[in-house]
């Protein structure tokens, strides 16, 4: 069977629901191609990593509240440190972020498909596959330092798979929404969601082929006889470094700039500025030039690290001008977005401070509480404001308002409690990364806030599983197919949407706004 498909044109499948139904029950989702089943089926599968980058992620926090080793060992201690990076990252929030991709943007841009099907269901099964293979990896003493040199072959051919699901799902997202958009709708006129997801999109797959040649290059050196070890882990580090680390969090950008106008019952001011504000989020997240310690000195690497500040405040602003002139509904999408901007410059922040050189931050728990700011708190909660806000289509149901405040409490306060304590370690301190001994006790108690604050966070994943599990049982009570008085396209479909995405042509958009133009009219 070919990649693609032979398929009616966009309005004419719209039209006729063209787009073939799945078979029922559970050969139906193994064999889907539909962009919406293969969606959920990333957040699912992302979702149940991130039980497993938690557990893992709280056996870190048990082991820094004391000096030496209670419940890992020191090697073990290093592979668990790796692997929870690495979970969080590429089985957790990129597919997670992809997936609500995958779903959302053919809607937005008013296809009946997404492009490439096949291809994209591929990158699925890709990801599952290959995130199997990494925790087999770990499993048998793989990872930096590994035991089992067949096992450390294992962790770098399992990283370099979940690199090459994630391209071949980004061009099946990105060529539909620049390829497959409805007739009359300029790129300029995408949602703000599609706009950061091209933006996002377009720069991961010029950096993540460097990140190909790298683990190529570790392969290569430790299959046949070269070390594999933290210090060569650093050739591959800066995937969760100042600055890509930026990267991740475009999305989440998109999302406020999404949530914020309707919840606001306004159109946003200035979108044209919204656009080059993501546009320039996502240069400052371009980071795969910044790999060798040589290059934290240069005056590029210091002058976007400052830089990286900008995007993050002029959001807020922007985001903050649509909130003042409006009359935002109480909302949790709203306080989920707003507190992923939050965070977001929180971390661009903290990461302006660790590029100068005379703070010595580089090399401490100040980098950790970095990411733990960018990807933990803007990332996830952009995230989950993308979840409560979509969830009629995606689920065909509102999720609870008093579980997303529940979770957005959580996860805002104990993302704050998680980093809090690692920029007072690391800038008062000198704690470096990975550290087990501790030179006083103070570090060791602000290492058991950081537990609690790491707690915190888990909880509010719980509870974010247990309300997208309650909403599967609440069969026969389909959500409206506008319940927040959207202003795109997605929201002029039934919830959830029918398998060609809209039962009749979309007609020409030449407005970014097309359903609060109809209102208007």
């Amino acid at each position: 069977m070919a990649m693609t498909e032979t398929r009616p044109a966009p309005q004419a499948a719209a039209a006729t629901a063209g787009a073939p139904a799945d078979r029922a029950g559970l050969a139906g989702w193994l064999s889907t191609s539909d962009h919406k089943r293969i969606g959920r089926l990333y957040i699912a599968t992302a979702l149940l990593f991130l039980l497993v980058g938690g557990v893992i992620g709280e056996l870190l926090a048990v082991e820094r509240v004391s000096n030496g080793f209670d419940v890992l060992t020191a090697g073990s201690f290093a592979q668990a440190y790796t692997f929870h990076g690495e979970v969080a990252l590429w089985l957790f929030l990129v597919p997670l972020l992809l997936g609500i991709a995958t779903f959302i943007v053919p809607l937005q841009v008013g296809s009946p498909e997404i492009a490439f099907p096949r291809g994209s269901a591929t990158a699925y099964w890709s990801y599952v596959v290959s995130g199997g293979l990494l925790i087999g990896a770990y499993l048998a003493n793989g990872g930096p330092s590994g035991g089992q040199p067949a096992a450390v072959d294992l962790h770098l051919l399992a990283l370099a798979g979940l690199t090459v699901a994630t391209l071949l799902g980004l061009v099946s997202v990105l060529t539909t929404a620049l390829t497959m958009r409805a007739g009359g709708m300029a790129l300029g006129d995408v949602p703000a969601f599609t706009w950061s997801v091209v933006v996002g999109g377009s720069l991961t797959l010029l950096t993540a082929p460097v990140l190909l040649a790298r683990l190529a290059i570790l392969y290569v050196t430790h299959h046949f006889g070269g070390s594999y070890d933290l210090n060569d882990y650093g050739a591959i580090g800066w995937m969760f470094s100042v600055p890509q680390v930026y990267l991740v969090a475009v999305p989440a950008a998109g999302v406020a700039l999404e949530i914020v106008p309707v919840v606001s019952g306004r159109k946003l001011r200035r979108r044209g500025t919204s656009m080059v504000i993501v546009g320039l989020l996502g240069v400052v997240g371009l980071g795969a030039w910044a790999q060798v310690p040589s290059s934290f000195d240069d005056f590029l690497y210091v002058a976007i690290g400052l830089a990286a500040i900008v995007p993050p405040l002029a959001l807020l602003g922007l985001l903050a001008d649509s909130l003042r002139n409006g009359r935002p509904a109480p909302r949790a999408a709203l306080l989920l977005a707003m507190g992923s901007v939050l965070l977001l410059l929180a971390g661009a922040a903290v990461g302006a401070l660790s590029v100068i050189d005379g703070l010595d931050l580089r090399g401490t728990v100040w980098e950790a509480a970095q990411v733990h700011l960018v990807l933990t708190g803007a990332a996830w909660l952009g995230a989950l404001a993308a979840i409560w806000w979509w969830a009629p289509k995606l689920y065909g149901v509102v999720l609870s308002e008093a579980a997303g405040a529940l979770a957005f409490v959580t996860t805002f306060v104990g993302t704050l409690v998680l980093a809090a304590p690692d920029l007072v370690n690391g800038m008062a301190n000198d704690v470096p990364l990975r550290a087990t001994h501790f030179g006083s006790s103070g570090a060791r108690a602000l290492n058991a806030v950081s537990a609690i604050g790491g707690g915190l966070v888990a909880l509010g994943a719980v509870v974010v599983v247990l309300s997208l599990l309650a909403a599967g049982l609440r069969k026969g009570q389909r959500a409206e197919a506008d319940p927040w008085g959207g202003h795109t396209l997605e929201w002029s479909t039934t919830s959830p949407p029918p398998p060609s995405n809209f039962s009749a042509p979309v007609p020409p958009v030449t407005s970014p706004t097309p359903l609060l133009d109809e209102v208007d009219a």
